[in-house]
């Protein structure tokens, strides 16, 4: 489909095209078109859009200004489309993911804490997932310390607010439920949006292995906090650590200085 709306000239022409029938160009199976058809239709994309300005949201295409270019790092993954809300500014800003497991131990609160504040005091973009643990607490410190945020979410911008300086996005319109694909897809676009990614905790199953998996293939700086006992919300990091030789992660100085 990234084929076909690039020859189409756009999302929006991509999909007028497949509903009036002008995109015979493009190679698209007969289900894919009977999907779109069903999934895009006027009234659906129309419900979309009011929801979203209702809410003060905003919805991004590539050819956008407001477009955050990072995520061209996923070459054909990439999304093509984005729904926000908050400060557009804050996507062109370096920023750093923290993320890591929902049940973190006192250690890796203490940590996410440490990070998450000293980062964001160092002008630092702090941005996570929507996951309780790591991920809310590392959004919660630096939106203490009045740091910009940015938050990949799963599903859909219902009404949410954003407080100033920071902005939430997602890959999902307002209108659809959490899905696993888009789990996995909040994951991949939370490792492009940011400039490197830092796993305080997490365990063999964790989602957060899956946003430094794509971030190494994207060949951004990944590091993971020195862990003092093994145990098994520590498990996946000490793993990637030892799989892909990271950077080991002590103190606030070795985030900043994560190239």
């Amino acid at each position: 489909m990234a084929i076909g709306i690039n020859i189409l000239g756009g999302p929006v022409a991509f999909v007028a095209a497949v509903h009036d029938g002008r995109d015979r160009p493009v190679a698209l199976s007969h289900l894919v078109r009977q999907r779109i058809r069903a999934l895009a239709s006027a009234k659906r994309v129309a419900d979309v859009l009011r929801s979203m300005s209702r809410n003060g949201g905003h919805v991004l295409t590539p050819r956008d200004v407001q477009w955050p270019s990072q995520l061209s790092a996923l070459r054909r993954s990439a999304p093509l489309v984005l729904f926000a809300q908050g400060d557009m500014a804050v996507l062109e800003l370096p920023a750093v993911a923290i993320t890591g497991t929902a049940d973190p131990t006192a250690g890796a609160i203490h940590m996410t804490i440490e990070l998450a504040t000293g980062l964001a005091d160092r002008r630092w973009v702090i941005a996570s997932g929507m996951t309780q643990g790591v991920d809310q607490l590392s959004l919660s410190a630096a939106a203490a310390m009045r740091g910009r945020t940015i938050t990949v979410a799963a599903e859909g911008l219902l009404g949410t607010e954003v407080v100033d300086g920071s902005v939430r996005i997602s890959e999902s319109p307002p209108t659809n439920a959490v899905t696993v694909r888009g789990q996995h897809r909040a994951k991949q676009l939370l490792a492009a949006i940011a400039t490197k990614t830092i796993v305080v905790e997490a365990g063999k199953s964790s989602g957060a292995l899956r946003t430094a998996e794509a971030a190494i293939s994207m060949n951004r700086p990944v590091g993971t906090v020195a862990q003092t006992s093994m145990s098994k919300t520590a498990a996946g990091s000490i793993d990637l650590h030892l799989r892909h030789s990271m950077v080991r992660i002590a103190s606030v100085k070795d985030a900043d200085r994560l190239r």
